[in-house]
């Protein structure tokens, strides 16, 4: 191996952060020191958070456990979250709880929050000749025969790797040069589903630590009820309807996740090009969110994210001693929030990364299989199953 190369981490998110802690909480020479190349900036630079565009994520037990593997890593990850046991959905005038389970709560946090906790962790606590965090790098390049990777420009001085990491995400560099070896199988979809994220002062009628889902229509707020929120669960309801759900944040604040599909496009909502008129929409048509004009005009102007469907026969070129981790390898339905707690599993590359690639496609594919497959197909059989987890939760 070639000395002083040690690990390069191709991505600044959760799932690289992460092996960049388990790496050097238990060092082995050829892999120091550790090197991160993140393409965005530092998520430790404040910034209002109704600019940004990301929504708070669930760590469930799997998503902790696999934290906790670094002393005191949970406690400070959880400090920056919101606890939460309870999921309402709210249809008409009727609030339907579906889940409560105190005894094992999910953390909800923002991935920007997330990262940089673990960011600042890594910093605290290990010396600059073992960790190099390098942000606004744009990976261009890797070669799996050289064993280097090059950044801004492929005529950049190329950076020598004993260990390359690719976690830079669902349209991953270091992947590409994965589908050109033999043996390895790729799938790549788009999902129907898109989303733009608000943020908002959390309504004082909304439980505090509690996700809350709504979907709202014209019709319905103009007064037509009963049978009518019936067939707007089934989504037939006709004329334009709205699809959010509300993530509790620190600070009584909230992030919304407003959802559509081809079939579903807010086009009332999305069409809007004034801060003030966008926020007289949302107060009179999404009640109870109230919404500063900041807070609108950002809206406006991000862009909307649309989902993906990753899908690798292995996760490790064994030549090329490279690996795929997190939404590079396995990007999936965000649909039972396994997405992330899946990336955060992904702790035995450092042991051998043939043995984690066979153990870690396995779970994430049966992972990604159960988040496409979370609720019925058909639509007309949807009131059935919320109605079957109401009972089972009482």
């Amino acid at each position: 191996m070639e000395s002083g190369a040690g690990v390069v981490i191709v991505g600044g998110g959760p799932s690289g952060l992460l092996l960049a802690h388990l790496l050097l909480s238990n060092p082995r020479a050829e892999f120091l020191p550790v090197r991160i190349f993140e393409s965005r900036g530092d998520p430790s630079i404040p910034i209002p958070t109704y600019k940004t565009r990301q929504y708070s994520v669930g760590l469930s037990a799997r998503g902790g456990n696999a934290i906790s593997h670094v002393d005191g890593l949970w406690e400070a990850v959880q400090e920056k979250g919101i606890l939460t046991s309870q999921f309402v959905v709210h249809t008409g005038s009727q609030s339907i709880a579906l889940k409560r389970n105190p005894d094992k709560p999910s953390l909800l946090i923002s991935q920007r929050a997330l990262a940089s906790t673990l960011i600042s962790e890594l910093r605290n606590h290990y010396p600059k000749d073992q960790l190099e965090i390098h942000f606004e790098k744009h990976c261009v390049w890797a070669d799996f025969d050289a064993h280097t990777v090059t950044f801004g420009r492929r005529n950049e001085e190329p950076v020598q790797y004993n260990l390359l990491v690719g976690a830079d995400g669902v349209r991953s560099t270091v992947r590409q040069e994965f589908i050109k070896q033999q043996g390895f199988n790729y799938q790549q979809i788009n999902m129907p589903y898109t989303f733009k994220v608000l943020h908002v002062s959390r309504p004082p009628v909304l439980t505090p630590n509690a996700v809350h889902t709504f979907r709202r229509s014209k019709n319905e707020v103009e007064g037509q009820q009963s049978w009518f929120n019936f067939l707007n669960l089934l989504g037939r309801a006709k004329g334009s309807s709205i699809r959010y759900g509300c993530f509790p944040a620190p600070g009584d604040e909230m992030s919304v996740l407003i959802e559509w599909t081809p079939s579903s496009t807010p086009d009332d909502l999305l069409k809007i090009t004034s801060p003030t008129e966008l926020k007289e929409f949302i107060e009179k048509y999404m009640p109870p969110l109230k919404v500063s004009l900041e807070a609108a005009e950002a809206f406006i102007k991000q862009r909307p994210t649309s989902s993906m469907k990753v899908k690798c026969s292995r996760f490790h070129d064994a030549n090329g001693k490279a690996v795929l981790v997190g939404d590079a390898a396995h990007a999936m339905s965000n649909a039972l929030g396994q997405g992330c707690n899946s990336s955060l599993q992904e702790r035995e590359i450092s042991d051998a990364i043939e043995k984690y690639s066979q153990k870690q496609v396995k779970e994430d594919h049966a992972a990604a299989y159960l988040s496409e497959h979370a609720f019925p197909q058909a639509q007309w059989i949807l009131p059935f199953f919320l109605l079957g987890n109401i009972s089972s939760s009482i």
